[in-house]
């Protein structure tokens, strides 16, 4: 956001997680960080939607973590290892992929101080694969992975195996919010299933193809920008909201508008957590 130094440092921290390994259909991933990094210098320090200049809480950026050549494991641990690092009381993370996979190694990080929460994924996919691709770690399995020690939220879905539906509807930690019955009534019914503190993760999937073409995977009848934070809005107003994470952004034609809306939609989760924040305490 070319930030004057003295904002550099503070509550926010922000992770380039440059990793795409082993994808389904586009490629690409690897490079969104970059980019929605680039775009973000254009970003208005001010937020009017919701009266708020998040960044003078500081917004520090972290180096990227470039793991294209590390196995899904080894992915996993960096990843982990490095959120361990700069997580804290005092400090909101947000993560930037790569794939999807790199949600996992953020939770896991996670897992080292916050031993009770619930995830609330904004996908086009299920993403409930035991494993794809030779890997349990494959961007196709981070709800089933995720779901093993957490309850899950899964919002915007509109695409899955059979398979997948079959372990879903067995599996009661988990919630489905199809994209053709988007309601933010349906969020407020899923939230008291959730624990108080939730990590959020983003698929830009998620959005519809209008919007947002420039992913691995895109699917018709996604999202709107709109949706999207009406949606974060009121996860940030009724839970702790312990961190996020954006995925899947693969820039490969005519995305310096998509870039520039995802870079507005991590400031937007940080306006959330200024307005919103609750202060951390164990659940």
């Amino acid at each position: 956001m070319n930030l004057p130094p003295e904002y550099q440092r503070g509550k926010f921290v922000i992770l380039p997680i440059a990793y795409e390994k082993s994808l389904t259909y586009g490629s690409g991933a690897s490079q969104g960080p970059r980019e929605i990094i680039n775009a973000s210098k254009h970003l208005e320090y001010y937020d009017d939607e919701f009266d708020c200049e998040a960044f003078l809480e500081g917004i520090e950026l972290l180096d990227e973590l470039q793991l294209n050549e590390k196995t899904p494991e080894e992915m996993v641990e960096t990843v982990s290892e490095k959120i361990q690092e700069n997580e804290n009381k005092d400090k909101f993370i947000i993560g930037l992929g790569g794939d999807h996979s790199v949600t996992i190694g953020i939770v896991k990080g996670l897992e080292n101080r916050h031993q009770n929460f619930s995830v609330i994924q904004f996908d086009a996919h299920a993403d409930f694969r035991d494993s794809w691709n030779g890997s349990s770690l494959n961007h196709a399995c981070v709800s089933r992975q995720i779901s093993k020690k957490h309850e899950l939220c899964n919002i915007g879905v509109r695409s899955m195996d059979i398979d997948e539906k079959k372990m879903i509807e067995k599996n009661e930690n988990v919630h489905l919010i199809k994209a053709y019955r988007f309601s933010l009534d349906r969020i407020r019914e899923i939230l008291p299933k959730l624990k108080q503190k939730v990590f959020i993760t983003i698929d830009v999937d998620a959005f519809d193809p209008s919007f947002i073409r420039n992913t691995g995977t895109p699917e018709p009848g996604g999202l709107d920008w709109q949706q999207m934070v009406d949606s974060l809005q009121l996860i940030f107003q009724e839970k702790e909201v312990i961190g996020a994470d954006i995925t899947e952004f693969s820039p490969r034609y005519n995305f310096d508008g998509e870039a520039y809306a995802l870079a507005k939609l991590v400031y937007k989760i940080m306006s959330l957590q200024v307005k919103y924040g609750r202060e951390s305490k164990q659940i």
